[in-house]
């Protein structure tokens, strides 16, 4: 168990970079207990996950062990990646470790009180470590500039966040570099590093000495900041286990471990919007009487789905004249990585119908279409939640329609017509309003 324990702190050690070239040891001797995208839910399907619970409830079966191990210490400590708001990032870290916490009580015979729970919040340190190990990420060089000297937050005079690392990351190469990390490193940060402590922290002297700060209460509360005097305590003793073991000065590696682990308590700064919804109304359509409306949603950075609805059914009987019609058009959207959702250019594929009664006092049209095409568009802000949107769609349209005449007050039928059309077969001029705001999930203080 001793031997265990060591190599699990100089694991730990690794995993936080506390040690220089501590890249020569392996990382598998730590457990680390992964999670899904937005998720605290521990998932034994992922990775390892299943085999290192199992460990776990075989290695503490009965409480009898503790008595022979006083100075036995567990630190959990959650993380995240950089997707979605940093209030969300820090809840999701606190909430990971907090249920792995509760795992450990109901599956071993871990006391409560042995156990110290802390959380990070987005693991940048972790990411670096992660980007410097992969010499296949694209402009690896300006991404690891931008991790190490961007601050996380860049504000203006008035202390609003004007800038910061992730929005310099996302811009950065027109965002290709971010997303090959989303792929093959933000998987990696959610997780919680289970590290275990006490007879590792005292093997090095031969002696078992007591953790300083090892009193800890029956119920501590959910540390994610650099106060919490439990996490500060076994961070020590961890840090100078490790340190012990590797020639290192134990004070030198205490300074380090504890900037590795402290966690900001600052409040989270503003967030810009990212809105899932835009509703629209087409200013051209309106403008010649025929009220528009148009729902797009966003799946993701780069596709969304949109519903546009056009209706004019205006009519006088008594002049024969008649301006009634009535189009439904379903589209999707690829856009092209601008520096916000929403705005940008665009491409799409859409199809629809139309039905109608045109007539102006003397020959009327009824019928309907049926139209398929591309579409291309630009949207730009003009507001945090408003914008402009200026679009052009072509495509093939196919109409069939009856030709009427109205005589001595009656509707005279003539004959039934067919038209193709190949070419322009929508034009918008669009004002369009975003909502539900998926950095507002959770709620800010």
């Amino acid at each position: 168990m001793r031997l265990l324990n060591k190599i699990r702190v100089s694991a730990l050690v690794c995993t936080l970079g506390f040690l220089p070239g501590a890249e020569a040891q392996t990382q598998a001797d730590s457990d680390h207990i992964y999670f899904r995208q937005g998720s605290s839910v521990i998932d034994s399907s992922i990775g390892d996950n299943g085999r290192i619970l199992e460990s776990w409830s075989e290695r503490f079966p009965g409480s009898d062990e503790f008595p022979e191990m006083p100075e036995l210490r567990i630190l959990l400590r959650g993380s995240a990646c950089p997707d979605g708001s940093t209030a969300t990032s820090e809840r999701l870290a606190e909430e990971r470790a907090a249920v792995l916490c509760g795992w450990l009580c109901e599956h071993t015979s871990i006391p409560r009180e042995r156990i110290t729970v802390t959380a990070c919040g987005i693991d940048w340190q972790g990411l670096e470590e992660l980007v410097i190990a992969d010499t296949a990420c694209p402009a690896r060089a300006e991404v690891l500039h931008i991790l190490q000297n961007t601050p996380e937050w860049i504000c203006d005079a008035r202390d609003r966040v004007i800038d910061g690392r992730k929005k310099q990351l996302m811009d950065l190469r027109g965002g290709i570099p971010y997303k090959y990390m989303a792929e093959k490193m933000f998987p990696a940060l959610r997780n919680v590093a289970v590290v275990v402590s006490g007879e590792a922290a005292t093997a090095a002297s031969g002696e078992r000495a007591p953790l300083a700060g090892s009193e800890t209460p029956k119920s501590p509360p959910l540390h994610s900041g650099p106060e919490a005097t439990d996490s500060g305590a076994l961070v020590e003793a961890v840090a100078e286990s490790a340190a012990s073991d590797a020639g290192m000065p134990a004070a030198a590696a205490v300074a380090v471990s504890d900037a590795g682990m402290a966690v900001s308590a600052a409040e989270d700064a503003p967030q810009e919007p990212l809105h899932r919804l835009a509703v629209k109304t087409n200013l051209l359509y309106d403008a010649i009487l025929m009220p528009s409306l148009e729902v797009e949603c966003r799946i993701d950075d780069r596709w969304s789905v949109a519903v546009e609805g056009d209706v004019a059914w205006w009519k006088r009987d008594s002049a024969h004249k008649y301006y009634q019609i009535s189009t439904i058009l379903a589209e999707g959207r690829y856009w092209f990585h601008t520096k916000q959702p929403w705005h940008g250019h665009y491409v799409g594929l859409f199809a629809g119908g139309s039905w109608y009664d045109l007539e102006n006092g003397a020959r009327g049209y009824k019928g309907e279409f049926w139209t398929a095409g591309i579409s291309y568009g630009y949207m730009f802000p003009i507001g945090r939640s408003w914008s402009f949107e200026a679009g052009l769609g072509v495509g093939f349209l196919r109409t069939r329609y009856e030709e009427y005449l109205p005589l001595d007050g009656h509707y005279v039928y003539q004959q039934t017509s067919r038209t193709n059309w190949l070419g322009p077969v929508k034009v918008k001029f669009a004002l369009v309003y975003r909502l539900w705001d998926i950095n507002r999930k959770g709620g800010r203080k």
